[in-house]
């Protein structure tokens, strides 16, 4: 009788755990999250690599980000492109032909601002284009109504301005205040987060010349004035974040 006590728990306990190592030995092997080095940021993902091999068989990358399940990370990027600086500086002598030509124009406008030039790019992060800064000798009624040889300050909420000075020279007015300070105002009504207006008061004055660089946080005012004969730039502006390119001027 007291066999039969020891004995049946046993057996109970033996059949258990062997019914455990087959159910076990059936399970399918659980993949493994992440595999490899933390310092040197080398993980691979085990199901990102299966997905990769079996989908796109592309080279496995750290995280899977280049999973065709997850959106393009630059879905608008633009081409390798190459500008020369010869093009540029002829891009430069161009647009001060057309500045002269122009100032010389009744009823030519009030803005010193020509575009033109090789780069001409737009993204979702940022833009890239030249720009032309004519001289005026005489006032003329800028945006915001006021007589003026200056274009007016600018103010950007969306954007950054990066400028490269690519000939001639001048001043750029940089901080401070607008004064007369206005929304801009289009075709379809005011601009939010644009504004216009002159003079900067208080602002920082930056002697510039090509090849020198300026970078301009947003919502910081700036005004160009450049000297006689001009002065052209390239300019990329970067946008903040998920700004609205329909509101960056």
């Amino acid at each position: 009788m007291q066999y039969r006590q020891i004995v049946i728990p046993v057996m109970v306990l033996a059949a258990a755990f062997a019914g455990y190592v087959a159910g076990y030995a059936t399970k399918p092997t659980p993949q493994q999250v992440l595999r490899g080095h933390f310092d040197d940021f080398s993980m691979v993902p085990s199901a990102a690599a299966q997905e990769n091999k079996a989908e796109n068989r592309a080279e496995v990358l750290p995280f899977g980000y280049n999973s065709p399940r997850q959106p393009a990370l630059a879905p608008d990027a633009p081409p390798t492109t190459y500008w020369n600086i010869d093009d540029i500086k002829k891009a430069h002598g161009e647009l001060a032909e057309r500045a002269a030509k122009l100032v010389a124009q009744a009823g030519s406008g009030g803005s010193q601002s020509i575009g033109g030039g090789p780069v001409h790019i737009q993204t979702r992060n940022f833009s890239m284009f030249m720009l032309y800064r004519m001289h005026r000798e005489q006032p003329v009624p800028s945006l915001t109504k006021v007589n003026s040889v200056w274009d007016d300050a600018e103010m950007h909420a969306g954007a950054y301005d990066f400028y490269v000075i690519t000939g001639g020279t001048g001043e750029m007015i940089v901080g401070g205040k607008i004064a007369n300070r206005q929304n801009l105002v289009d075709k379809d009504g005011p601009v939010p987060g644009e504004y216009r207006g002159q003079p900067i008061i208080d602002g920082q004055t930056f002697r510039v010349k090509a090849g020198d660089w300026l970078l301009i946080p947003p919502d910081t005012p700036h005004q160009p004035k450049p000297d006689a004969g001009g002065f052209s730039y390239f300019i990329m502006k970067i946008n903040v974040g998920i700004y609205p390119w329909s509101l960056v001027r």
